[in-house]
Formats: C-alpha cells, sequence, structure tokens
C-alpha cells in the first residue's frame, strides 16, 4: 500500500510492513486524535479494542512501532509483544498489568498526542524518519529498519529489553559512521547515544 495514505487508513487489519501505530481503546475517539496528529504519511493508523488489539499487531510487520492505549487492561498475547519487542507505547490514564516499565503515562490527551507527533518528527544527529519506513542518515542515505525507527523517535529515552535485540542497529550505524549507538544509559535502557568516534571529536 502506498505512503501517500498512509495515515489515513483507520481500523486496517490486512499485514502491511508500513510503519503502524497501533491505538487500543474502547470506542475509538483516540485513534481519530491520533489520526489527526500523526503528519500524513508517516504511519498507518491501526484501531483496536481489548479482544482484537494482539491480532491487529500481529498485522503490523514486523511489529507495530507504536501503541497508543486507554484502556484499564490488555490481554496477555498483547503484553508479549509490548515485552519482546521495541514499541513505543504511550498510554492515557494508569498502565495496565503487563506493559514493559519503558511505557510513558499521560494523564491529559493533550500531552499524549504532543509525544505522538515529537516522536514522528524525532531528529537524532540528522537521523529522521521517512514516511512510511525507515531512517534517512544526515548524509541521506535510507536505513530500513523498525529496531533503529523506534530508538530514534524514542529518543533521549529508550527500551527496557536486551542488548542482542540492537546489535543488527549498532552494526549498520557504524557501517554507515552515523557517529551514534544504541547504550545502556543510566535507566539501564537501551537508547541512542553517540558513539565513542562522535565523543572523541
Amino acid at each position: 500500500m502506498g505512503v501517500t495514505d498512509a495515515a489515513r487508513m483507520l481500523g486496517v487489519r490486512a499485514p502491511d510492513r508500513s510503519r503502524a501505530i497501533l491505538v487500543v481503546t474502547v470506542d475509538g475517539e483516540l485513534a481519530v486524535a491520533v489520526h489527526d496528529t500523526a503528519p500524513r504519511g508517516m504511519a498507518v493508523i491501526r484501531d483496536a479494542r481489548t479482544d482484537d488489539a494482539a491480532a491487529i499487531a500481529g498485522a503490523c510487520l514486523p511489529w507495530p512501532w507504536m501503541v497508543v492505549g486507554s484502556t484499564v487492561s490488555v490481554t496477555p498475547a498483547l503484553a508479549t509483544i509490548l515485552r519482546a519487542r521495541p514499541v513505543l507505547i504511550f498510554w492515557l490514564g494508569a498502565a495496565p498489568d503487563g506493559l514493559p516499565s519503558h511505557a510513558r503515562v499521560f494523564t491529559r490527551p493533550a500531552a499524549l498526542l504532543e509525544a505522538v507527533r515529537r516522536a514522528c518528527d524525532a531528529n537524532v544527529g540528522g537521523m529522521r524518519l521517512a514516511p512510511g519506513s525507515g531512517v534517512e542518515l544526515r548524509d541521506g542515505t535510507l536505513l530500513r529498519g523498525a529496531t533503529l525507527e523506534s530508538l530514534v523517535a524514542a529518543y533521549p529515552d529508550g527500551f527496557a529489553l536486551p542488548t542482542r535485540a540492537f546489535r543488527a542497529v549498532a552494526e549498520a550505524l557504524a557501517r554507515h559512521d552515523a557517529g551514534w549507538t544504541p547504550e545502556r544509559d543510566r535507566d539501564a535502557r537501551m537508547a541512542l547515544v553517540p558513539s565513542s568516534t562522535l565523543v572523541r571529536q
């Protein structure tokens, strides 16, 4: 499916490799707000309810880039996906059991939507999200990879996941002399930090 209309596709359940924001609510209202906030073409917005969220997440290949929610619970199947992959998680209200520690909780919809906008517009050392999928480096190179997309969008925050999940990103950034690499931060989360080469300059 084309990148141009990616942000206009609410409730899509067909498998797709475009960057995806999964919105889990009881009525879909927050999905509409996220759709109106995300820049056009940046991500497919997938509207879900608690009982079908895991199945819809499974249609986001290789996994959802971001999950936004406002429900009081998540199913064990969805929680398993969120704890195993670098997914940005923005929750309105109290975080339900099962979310990883890197989930961000918001008390106001406006603050959550601003976080969504900032994630879409993230720029880390000249690296920024390309429309639809991939990360554009400062030299114009386009790198594909859901993990790198998540690291860029989460910066300066990171993910409570094993180091091995970020090795391919570290190798790709080093090959392109991007000046950044994923490392443990002071909260023991994997986040982008300036590489040793950049620090010495």
